[in-house]
């Protein structure tokens, strides 16, 4: 029901018409629909992104490269939408957006406080962060923070990675 009715609205908007949402997304040919971020991929002002018509919760905006995204049923394809952000990654919007990165570093002593120190640096406010140990002498910590832009995100990744301690850095993408 909801896909037909946005599939109708796309048919009458042949004009490309966009409607600008609260959470500062753009999305082509939809009017007046709720529109929440997705958990799974957590996307940041700069990051490309769609929309996916969900089932009675409005459309969810997801990363491009969100694992959700790239495994989607043939069936559900006909539910992604074109989305775009409304500031630029350079713009600091005010609002915060969660970000989720996996950090690969040498397992040792105090390499969780370099890391936290990066975070506190850069004004960054911490929401998670646990760590474990691997083979080989290395350690993965999961960091969720809150950001604000895609700039101030690689900024921050930036100085991780000039960290001794660190090996690589990615960020979360679903699953």
């Amino acid at each position: 029901q909801v896909l037909e009715e946005i599939v109708q609205n796309e048919a009458k908007a042949n004009k490309e018409t966009s409607k600008k949402n609260k959470g500062g997304i753009v999305v082509k040919g939809i009017h007046d629909v709720a529109v929440r971020f997705s958990k799974c991929c957590n996307p940041v002002p700069g990051d490309e992104i769609v929309g996916f018509v969900t089932r009675g919760r409005g459309i969810s905006i997801h990363r491009t490269d969100c694992v959700n995204m790239i495994h989607i049923s043939e069936e559900d394809r006909a539910r992604i939408l074109e989305a775009e952000w409304m500031a630029s990654p350079d713009e600091v919007t005010g609002k915060a957006y969660k970000a989720d990165i996996n950090i690969y570093v040498e397992d040792r002593v105090g390499v969780l406080v370099e890391v936290a120190r990066v975070f506190t640096e850069n004004e960054i406010n911490v929401t998670a962060m646990s760590s474990r140990s691997g083979k080989n002498n290395t350690a993965t910590i999961n960091a969720a923070f809150d950001i604000h832009s895609v700039t101030q995100l690689n900024k921050v990744i930036d100085k991780l990675r000039n960290l001794e301690c660190v090996y690589d850095i990615e960020r979360t993408t679903g699953g």
